[in-house]
């Protein structure tokens, strides 16, 4: 039991740092992103997170655990590096104020939460984490999203004067390490 918690903890969190960094792109930009967005862009990525681990279990009960143990490894393994390299949710994030109202609105927000949300999709499918952990991700993938997407808004606008770090590949490295512990 400790160990899909565990898990579930390391997924939402990899899977959270994209909500960070945007967070933080939209504060060192001075552009606001009210609750009802927030709750958008975490529900969205919750929702795809959900039904991707749903995907995962239907897969691997249709085929050997050795096989889907690899699988599991391959799928979270390349995610990982591809975002180690991939920094394309940052310019995401620099774009979605469309009507540059310096407001994130809803609509912009769900425009960014399926940007987010494609990382779930594939990392939900390889997490394999058993259909009795499913309502305990979703609600801490929204809760932990939600918080990190609110953190890095403060963090960026804090020290907007400062810096404009990239900490995409974050999630790479948690991904990959989420990978490994699907060999063990």
């Amino acid at each position: 039991m400790y160990s899909f918690i565990f898990e579930i903890l390391l997924l939402v969190t990899a899977l959270s740092v994209d909500a960070f960094a945007a967070g933080f792109v939209y504060g060192v930009s001075k552009i606001k992103v009210p609750f009802t967005s927030i709750i958008v862009v975490t529900g969205i990525s919750s929702l795809m997170l959900v039904l991707s681990l749903l995907a995962g279990n239907l897969v691997s009960s249709l085929f050997p655990e050795n096989l889907t143990q690899y699988f599991s490894f391959l799928l979270l393994f390349t995610l990982g590096l591809i975002k180690l390299f991939d920094h394309s949710q940052h310019d995401e994030a620099e774009n979605a104020d469309k009507n540059k109202d310096d407001l994130v609105s809803p609509t912009e927000a769900f425009t960014l939460g399926v940007a987010l949300s494609i990382d779930s999709l594939a990392a939900g499918i390889g997490a394999g984490i058993g259909s009795a952990y499913i309502p305990a991700a979703f609600l801490v993938s929204f809760l932990i999203g939600a918080l990190a997407l609110i953190a890095g808004s403060w963090l960026g606008g804090l020290i907007s004067s400062h810096c404009r770090s990239n900490l995409c590949w974050i999630s790479g490295v948690l991904l990959i390490l989420l990978a490994f512990m699907k060999l063990l």
